[in-house]
C-alpha cells in the first residue's frame, strides 16, 4: 500500500475554491480501480491536510497521471500561497479501527 500525504495552504481569498477543487478530486478519486481512500481536512488558517492511500504505487501513479489531477496541480500556483508539501511513503501499517 502506498500512502501520500500532502499539506496545502490557500491564498485567504481562494480557500473556498481550493476546498471545492479538492472536494471534486475525492469524488474522482473514489472511483479510480487502486484508490483505497482520500481525505481532506481543513484548518482555520486556510491549510488544508490531504491523506491518500493507494492499493500499490502504479495505482498512485495512475492517480497523478489523471487528468483532473493535472489540472488541480497546474492551477497550485494561483491557488497556495507556498508550494505543496507532499510525501509519498510506502505504507507501513493498515487502518486502525
Amino acid at each position: 500500500m502506498t500512502t501520500v500525504t500532502a499539506i496545502l495552504q490557500a491564498v485567504p481569498e481562494r480557500a473556498e475554491e481550493l476546498e471545492a477543487l479538492l472536494r471534486d478530486t475525492a469524488e474522482h478519486t473514489r472511483q479510480e480501480p487502486g484508490a483505497l481512500a482520500y481525505a481532506v481536512g481543513r484548518q482555520d488558517d486556510g491549510r488544508f491536510l490531504v491523506t491518500e492511500w493507494y492499493a500499490d504505487r502504479a495505482a498512485c501513479e495512475a492517480h497523478f497521471a489523471a487528468p483532473y489531477v493535472t489540472g488541480l496541480l497546474a492551477r497550485f500556483p494561483e491557488l497556495l500561497l507556498t508550494e505543496a508539501q507532499v510525501e509519498i511513503a510506502d505504507t507501513v501499517t493498515g487502518f486502525v479501527r
